[in-house]
């Protein structure tokens, strides 16, 4: 499906609550529509060489996911350069080529290495809004369906080197690779044009629902308060995130961002 340059937005989907999204996005995009499609592939064989050349000498910081409520997603390690416009300052100079690129892309919110290590199968899962449009470029894939891929629903696809494939995170969706080798990809989320005149308010919002998620995996007690006290919770917090995001906009710098769930 393709991405209309303009529309009137749904309402924005934080999941905070055990709550399921249930606007009408689509779960995969046509990406000759996205705003990172062209950049991307123009710049597929020097983002490449960074993160094949990284990997096979550094490839141990490339750390477990992050994923709430404390169960263990084995074989789905990821670093971070942006989170929800955040900077992670070290991780950028360790990946330049990549920072200098996905920079260059309009809406750009997140960029991270993801690597799925060889017969893995990560749990179905939601992502923390649908604000957003997330696109996976192909760094390395070890095969095709029906050994490795992802679902969106009940529709499937799998990664291409030096091409794209582009999800709506806010459906319910996993991935695995069932072949003896790793599976490596750039994610890139963009805001949907919608969006973008809100976008940090809405950035600082998805940044408290991963703390709060954070949290919850940390101390379950937390889990068991009642929806309208998370809600009421997440508002505040988010104002927070806001002023951190305006700070680091504003004079470079900003606490660490906390984990990532995607």
């Amino acid at each position: 499906m393709s991405l209309p340059a303009k529309r009137s937005p749904e309402p924005v989907f934080y999941y905070v609550t055990p709550e399921w999204y249930k606007g009408s996005e689509p779960g995969f995009y046509d990406v000759e529509q996205l705003p990172g499609t062209k950049i991307l592939r123009e710049n597929y064989a020097a983002i490449r060489r960074e993160v094949v050349s990284f990997y096979e000498a550094r490839g141990a910081e490339i750390t477990a996911n992050f994923t709430p409520y404390a169960y263990e997603e084995q074989g789905w390690r990821t670093i971070n350069l942006y989170s929800y416009f955040l900077r992670y300052e070290e991780n950028c100079k360790k990946f330049p080529v990549v920072d200098s690129v996905v920079r260059q892309i309009p809406g750009m919110c997140l960029a991270q290495i993801a690597v799925l290590d060889p017969h893995t199968r990560i749990k179905a899962h939601f992502g923390d809004t649908n604000v957003i449009v997330r696109s996976h470029l192909g760094i390395v894939v070890p095969g095709d369906l029906p050994d490795i891929g992802i679902r969106v629903g009940r529709e499937r696809k799998c990664w291409k080197e030096g091409d794209l494939l582009a999800l709506q995170i806010a459906r319910r969706h996993y991935a695995w690779n069932s072949t003896d080798k790793h599976r490596i990809v750039l994610v890139v989320d963009t805001f949907r044009p919608e969006y973008m005149d809100r976008r940090f308010a809405i950035a600082g919002n998805v940044l408290a629902a991963i703390a709060m998620k954070f949290v919850a995996t940390k101390f379950p007690i937390t889990k068991k308060i009642p929806r309208w006290l998370s809600r009421a919770i997440h508002k505040p917090l988010g104002w927070l995130f806001q002023v951190q995001l305006w700070v680091q906009r504003t004079f470079g710098v900003g606490a660490p961002p906390p984990p990532h769930h995607a």
